[in-house]
C-alpha cells in the first residue's frame, strides 16, 4: 500500500526515526491486528496503534461503558456510559485517524467464533481480563498461524510478552509460561483489588509497542520483541523486569 502526501505527512515525527523507512510504514498500513478487549489495556493501545497506522483493526468486545471504568479506558466519555465498548471505541478511533479501517464486534471472543476471527498472519492482542479468553486465543493463534502479544494488569503492577508458536515452531506459547492456569479465574479482579489508570496506559502504550514489531518482524526497527521473554513492570517503584520464558517439551498447546 502506497504512501500518500497525507500520510508522509501524518506519520513524519516516525518515519525520520534511524532504521525507520517508507516500506516499513506501509508495512504497518498492510497488517491485520485483532484487539480483543477494549478496557483499561485495550483502550491506550488502540490509541496508540491507530495513530502510528497500523492498517486494519478489528475490536471485540461484548461489555458495555461503566462509569467505573472511565478512570483507565481512555476512549470513553462520561456521555458513553451504556453504549456498546467495541462499538464506540471504534468510532473513537475512526475520528483519530480516518485512513485506518476499524471494524467494531460486539460480542465476546468464544469457542463458537475464534476461528473465524483469528486468520493466519494476523497479530492478536490479548487485552483480556479472563484465564478462557487468553487460553482460546493462544490455542486459536497456535492452530491459525498468528502471533499473540499478551499484557495484564492489576493494582500498581503489569505484565507484557509476545508468544509466536504460530508462526515459529520454535517459540513458546501462553500456555508455556502459564501451563496450569485453572485457577487464575478466581483471582480478586481490578473491581475487587482496584487498579490505577496510568499503569494501564502504560501497559498499554507497551502492548501497542510490541503489536508495531510484531507487524515489523523480523525486522527490528523498534529493537528485540517480548517473544521468548516476559517484562513485567511494577509501578510503586517503577521497577522492570524481564524474565526469559522457555518452550516447554510437555505444552499441551504447542509441543509437537
Amino acid at each position: 500500500m502506497a504512501l500518500h502526501d497525507d500520510d508522509l505527512y501524518r506519520y513524519a515525527r516516525q518515519l525520520i526515526l534511524r532504521d525507520m523507512t517508507d516500506a516499513h510504514q506501509e508495512q504497518l498500513q498492510s497488517s491485520q491486528v485483532l484487539l480483543v478487549g477494549a478496557g483499561g489495556l485495550g483502550a491506550p493501545a488502540l490509541a496508540y496503534m491507530v495513530a502510528a497506522g497500523i492498517g486494519q483493526i478489528t475490536i471485540v468486545d461484548g461489555d458495555t461503558v461503566d462509569l467505573t471504568n472511565l478512570n483507565r479506558q481512555i476512549c470513553f466519555a462520561t456521555d458513553d456510559i451504556g453504549a456498546p465498548k467495541a462499538s464506540t471505541a471504534a468510532a473513537w478511533a475512526r475520528r483519530l485517524n480516518p485512513s485506518v479501517s476499524i471494524t467494531a464486534i460486539d460480542a465476546w471472543l468464544d469457542n463458537g467464533n475464534a476461528d473465524a476471527m483469528i486468520n493466519k498472519g494476523m497479530i492478536v492482542a490479548d487485552a483480556t481480563d479472563q484465564a478462557a479468553a487468553r487460553r482460546l486465543i493462544n490455542q486459536t493463534c497456535h492452530n491459525n498461524g498468528a502471533a499473540m502479544v499478551f499484557a495484564g494488569a492489576s493494582r500498581f503492577e503489569g505484565q507484557i510478552a509476545s508468544f509466536r508458536s504460530g508462526v515459529d515452531k520454535d517459540a513458546p506459547c501462553f500456555e508455556c509460561l502459564f501451563p496450569d492456569i485453572s485457577g487464575v479465574s478466581d483471582l480478586p479482579r481490578c473491581s475487587e483489588v482496584g487498579i490505577l489508570g496510568p499503569i494501564t496506559g502504560i501497559l498499554g502504550a507497551m502492548m501497542a509497542m510490541e503489536v508495531m514489531r510484531q507487524c515489523l518482524y523480523p525486522d527490528m526497527v523498534f529493537g528485540h520483541d517480548l517473544s521468548g521473554k516476559m517484562l513485567m513492570y511494577d509501578g510503586l517503584d517503577h521497577y522492570m523486569q524481564t524474565i526469559a520464558v522457555n518452550k516447554r517439551p510437555d505444552c499441551v498447546v504447542c509441543h509437537g
